[in-house]
């Protein structure tokens, strides 16, 4: 039985990070609020849920101007680059010269700020948890307003100074009453040292960043829609996609987003220029001109210091997650599977949002039960339970369950290419000039109804292949499961020294479908509605590759037109019930308006038809 706290106290610390991103001599403090119970038996202590929150100080939203993608792909001469020089050194430590350290004035027992303060992106649900006894801990970051350093999106260093939040909590290093009276503050009096870290998107990055150093104390993290890799978050085989909604989007664009300390013009002036260098190396390091893997996406990929991990890990993602998409929560779950560290996925039906008030998930009782044994050691039950839940998307009160994903009983197939007629071949134009697409009118769901639906003979820029797995898998149940990663193979030849090559899993078949929007009942939960209307198909999966990094996503290779070349990539992972009566639909195609950058060059693709294989998962 949990006692309801109901008197709090909220503060505002400066922790003092490892690092100097400013370049002023003195190590970067950042801002940290914090919300805790203050009506505790004597001498007891709590543990904290701790967010790491680059977006909370607000952003510079009149600075986001997306990069040109309307533009056609590089064409790049043989590359021999080798996997060890793109491989990022994680033993080798940062160390900044400190010219002014600061030397503590003197002590107090806390740093009362006046609440409320307008902590943006930070979610209702802290102030439940509040009530049952945990502290709440939320801090910026390095750039952000009232916070020293500049932000270096996904880097060591910004990882760097999120964990030293964790280090104060548990002792073991300062923080300070403000930026510059030099009081010094502690946590160890009331903080137990037991810290989680949770919540969604870049906040839930930071989760998995923060855990991937293996900081002691960090008992469990809760990475909502959470970047493992940032790599493939912003690119995808040597191509620049981003998040769909934000084409244009780069890493670059995220930091300057997210440096608020902009915003306080005389503060700005002294980092202005220091901002500006780092904006142009980040511009460089990026590489969107070629759209390889590096060592700055090495750095930034933190399942390269998976065995770092101490921390227990509950994952919660959006199937229809198109802004951080399932590829990036499927091999982080993956990762803890294969070290055996104890872990959980809940994966919903939504896109980019909380699940917490979702009806039948019953969210907020296994975030209780999970934090009341990881943070606070009361046995819950919660780690016998399964590891994976599934919402179903044929019926949103179902949640199917595993230990594993996909599960073990799952099988994989290959989806059949039966063609019309004997061919050899089967080719593609990539000619996005010849689709319904148009730059002014944005109109991408015409686009892509076009390339899903269209039976016009002339309309070639694609190849389609027709499938009912019902009559190749025996099944009771009114629909298939196809869940598991889609990985696409062919053989072709390209007609030019490089092109897009993109393909598509598509549920064909007229029925509502579930929609993004939000049906609030009358005890406060919500469901996901249904389209009013039944719809043709729905996009499962999706996924894409530079033809030049056939073999490698760090290096290009020479492609001769004409000659025939074995491509692969995987499609984005997926958990989707096929209703029966329906089919599924494989296209191939080149440019992805809603994804890629938009080539203007026309190319001709040439498919060996007997080479095309397509492996899932169906149970």
């Amino acid at each position: 039985m949990h006692t309801e706290h109901k008197n709090f106290i909220f503060e505002r610390v400066y922790v003092e990070t490892p690092v100097d991103t400013d370049k002023d001599g003195m190590l970067d403090l950042v801002a940290v609020y914090i919300r805790r119970p203050t009506d505790l038996p004597s001498g007891e202590k709590i543990p904290a849920i701790y967010v790491a929150n680059p977006y909370m100080m607000t952003c510079n939203e009149d600075w986001y101007i997306p990069h040109d993608v309307d533009k056609d792909i590089a064409v790049y001469p043989q590359q021999n680059i080798s996997k060890e020089e793109i491989t990022y050194d994680f033993s080798k430590e940062i160390t900044y010269p400190v010219k002014k350290p600061r030397v503590t004035q003197g002590f107090a027992q806390s740093s009362p700020f006046a609440e409320p303060v307008n902590l943006e992106c930070i979610s209702e649900i802290y102030g439940h948890f509040n009530k049952r006894g945990y502290a709440s801990v939320f801090c910026g970051g390095l750039g952000t307003s009232g916070s020293q350093g500049i932000p270096l999106t996904g880097s060591r260093e910004e990882i760097m100074a999120f964990k030293a939040v964790i280090d104060w909590l548990n002792g073991r290093c300062r923080a300070f009453t403000n930026l510059t009276d030099n009081i010094e503050v502690s946590a160890v009096n009331w903080c137990s040292g037991a810290v989680a870290m949770s919540a969604k998107s870049y906040l839930g990055t930071m989760c998995i960043g923060v855990a991937a150093t293996g900081v002691e104390g960090l008992k469990t993290i809760l990475p909502e829609a959470g970047i493992s890799n940032w790599y493939e978050y912003f690119r995808y085989n040597g191509l620049n996609v981003p998040a769909f909604g934000w084409q244009g989007d780069d890493l670059d664009l995220l930091a300057k987003y997210c440096f608020s300390r902009r915003k306080e013009e005389a503060d700005y002036e002294t980092v202005r220029e220091v901002f500006e260098q780092s904006q142009q190396e980040l511009l460089e390091r990026q590489d969107r001109d070629s759209g390889n893997y590096n060592l700055f996406w090495d750095e930034r990929n933190y399942l390269n210091m998976a065995d770092n991990i101490k921390a227990s890990v509950f994952i919660i993602h959006g199937i229809n997650d198109w802004n951080v998409k399932m590829n990036q929560c499927i091999p982080l779950f993956e990762a803890l599977e294969k070290r055996n560290i104890p872990r959980k996925m809940m994966l919903h039906q939504g896109e980019h949002v909380y699940i917490y008030q979702l009806k039948d998930a019953n969210t907020i009782s296994i975030l209780e039960r999970w934090l009341d044994y990881y943070l606070k050691g009361i046995p819950t039950g919660i780690e016998h339970e399964p590891n994976v839940l599934v919402e179903h998307n044929l019926d949103q009160s179902m949640w199917m369950e595993s230990n594993t994903w996909p599960p073990e009983n799952a099988i994989v197939y290959s989806f059949p290419i039966t063609l019309p007629e004997p061919l050899d071949t089967v080719e593609f134009v990539d000619d996005l000039s010849k689709t319904k697409f148009r730059k002014e009118k944005n109109n991408l769901l015409e686009w892509q109804s076009q390339l899903v639906l269209s039976e016009e003979k002339d309309f070639c820029n694609r190849v389609r292949f027709l499938w009912n797995p019902f009559e190749t898998v025996q099944t009771p149940q009114e629909w298939l499961r196809i869940c598991g990663s889609v990985k696409v193979s062919f053989r072709a030849k390209i007609d030019r020294p490089t092109a897009i090559l993109s393909a598509m899993l598509v549920d064909l078949g007229q029925d509502r479908r579930i929609t993004q929007q939000q049906d609030v009942l009358e005890d406060g939960s919500f469901v996901f509605g249904l389209e009013q209307e039944p719809s043709e198909y729905k996009v499962i999966s999706r996924g894409w590759m530079n033809a030049q990094n056939r073999t490698s996503i760090y290096s290009k290779e020479e492609i001769i037109p004409g000659t025939f070349y074995d491509y692969q990539f995987q499609m984005i992972p997926t958990d989707y019930s096929l209703r029966k009566g329906h089919k599924l639909a494989l296209i191939l195609y080149g440019t992805d308006p809603e994804a890629t950058l938009r080539s203007t060059v026309v190319t001709k693709v040439t498919v060996a038809a007997s080479s095309i294989d397509v492996k899932l998962h169906i149970l």
